[in-house]
């Protein structure tokens, strides 16, 4: 069966022109009563430069019958959020996440915080439109980071700023449209495959 080519159909669909791979904000909310969470916070808003909307999968759950396989949805579980931040010369949140990790396990004496209310943040990551209103929000709930990646250093990175990544385990996501919260996900416009 042949497909009727339209530009004008394919233009209609690309709403407003595509959702930016750049244009995009995301928010650190650092442990309640951590010191200096609100500079921290800032700072993330400008200094994250890669990032990514989190991800999602489902197990598979296989049954046996006479030999044949039946896949079956199995639990949910959910990627870890990984980032690129731009080091400034304060390293500023490269301190803050030292601390931060520092607070679930010394570094020196092995002690850390029991209660993991005392160490859960959160994360905001926003697809933003060109206009810098957003299309769609990704919060990530009880997130702490995991593993915080080495910088690197080297005598020919010449016009380049210094860098480093930065993964976050957190417990589930919660999909925000714009500004309101899409409590259930069946009632998100899916675009029809006629």
């Amino acid at each position: 069966m042949a497909t009727n080519f339209s530009i004008n159909d394919f233009r209609a669909t690309l709403r407003d022109g595509g959702a930016r791979p750049n244009q995009f904000s995301v928010q650190i909310f650092f442990p309640r009563n951590f010191p200096g969470g609100n500079q921290s916070l800032a700072a993330s808003t400008y200094l994250v430069n890669i990032a990514e909307l989190p991800g999602i999968s489902i197990g598979t759950v296989p049954v046996y019958y006479r030999g044949r396989e039946i896949k079956l949805a199995g639990d949910k579980s959910f990627a870890p959020f990984t980032c690129t931040i731009l080091n400034d010369s304060a390293f500023t949140l490269r301190t803050a996440l030292e601390n931060w990790m520092n607070l679930i396990e010394s570094n020196v004496t092995k002690a850390g915080f029991t209660n993991p209310g005392d160490y859960f943040g959160s994360i905001t990551v926003t697809q933003l439109d060109r206009t810098g209103r957003s299309l769609r929000s990704y919060s990530m709930t009880d997130a702490y980071p995991n593993d915080l990646g080495a910088v690197g250093l080297d005598f020919s990175a010449n016009d380049q700023l210094s860098s480093f990544q930065v993964a976050f385990q957190y417990q589930y996501f919660e999909v925000f449209n714009g500004t309101a919260l899409a409590t259930n996900l069946t009632n998100i416009a899916v675009p029809s495959v006629a």
